[in-house]
């Protein structure tokens, strides 16, 4: 089913669909009918237009961020403890990473994972070491079942002087619902005798409501702590409605997001 998944969902994603729709345009102006030919390209046109400029891809990343309210400011927090149980862990969720190959003469870490690790390890510093760290993710690839970012984070971590014994790693998970049902296992064994696992959730914006709703529908307790914004501010100028290669990535990303979310549901996993 995962590789399955994998395999069928490129073609809900931009970058295929515009693809596919110009093939079917083009087999149309072949086969002589101009008029869907012709309805086809336009739709093409003015959707790979509004995907690639600024007002529609900031629509798109708020309509992600506006579902999860943000974790209260650093200087809140440690009041809010006293709503609830202290968090048990602050789990980052993986966002990628590449291997090592003649091009590259060492593996790093993406950007967003580099971003999402960064904000674990403040809040691990906020929180006085109090709170370990969970990094979560596997290999998303079903063709290539290496692993090599949870190593590699702690690597990072442990450089920043993160003791070894509050990086707790998580290996075999492949998406977000395995991220947060290994997470789960993993507290269970931690915290044996807790009735229900308070976390901060550290993850990018966008990715942020999809893992709160499953961390929910598992019946975890997620404090969400964002971290890679993709866009801060709705800039109106001659430029923010040029079409952009960035707006256009981080579109296609959030229609990602909200594709997931659906499926998620329909699979009966929110």
């Amino acid at each position: 089913m995962f590789t399955l998944l994998k395999l069928i969902k490129p073609f809900f994603l931009p970058p295929l669909a515009i693809l596919i729709g110009m093939g079917i345009a083009f087999y149309l102006l072949v086969a002589k009918k101009m008029k869907w030919a012709g309805r086809i390209l336009i739709v093409i046109m003015v959707s790979y237009y509004l995907l690639t400029t600024g007002p529609v891809t900031y629509l798109l990343v708020r309509s992600l961020e506006r579902a999860v309210p943000r974790f209260l400011e650093s200087k809140e927090k440690d009041s809010a403890l006293f709503t609830g149980a202290e968090p048990e862990a602050i789990v980052i969720l993986a966002g990628g990473g590449g291997r090592k190959s003649p091009l590259h003469p060492r593996p790093e870490l993406s950007g967003p994972s580099w971003r999402r690790l960064w904000r674990g390890i403040e809040l691990y510093r906020e929180y006085g070491g109090r709170v370990p760290i969970i990094y979560s993710g596997g290999s998303g690839n079903p063709f290539n079942k290496e692993s090599i970012e949870v190593d590699l984070a702690r690597k990072y971590a442990l450089s920043m002087g993160i003791p070894g014994a509050d990086f707790w790693m998580e290996a075999t998970s492949r998406n977000t619902y395995e991220n947060v049902r290994e997470t789960e296992r993993l507290l269970d064994r931690k915290f044996p005798d807790s009735p229900v696992h308070r976390v901060i959730l550290v993850t990018s914006t966008i990715h942020m409501p999809r893992a709160v709703l499953v961390m929910k529908s598992i019946g975890l307790d997620p404090l969400p702590e964002a971290a890679d914004y993709p866009l801060r501010v709705l800039a109106i100028d001659p430029l923010s409605f040029l079409p952009s290669a960035g707006n256009f990535k981080i579109s296609s990303s959030c229609i990602h997001e909200w594709i997931g979310i659906i499926a998620y549901r329909l699979m009966g996993r929110l």
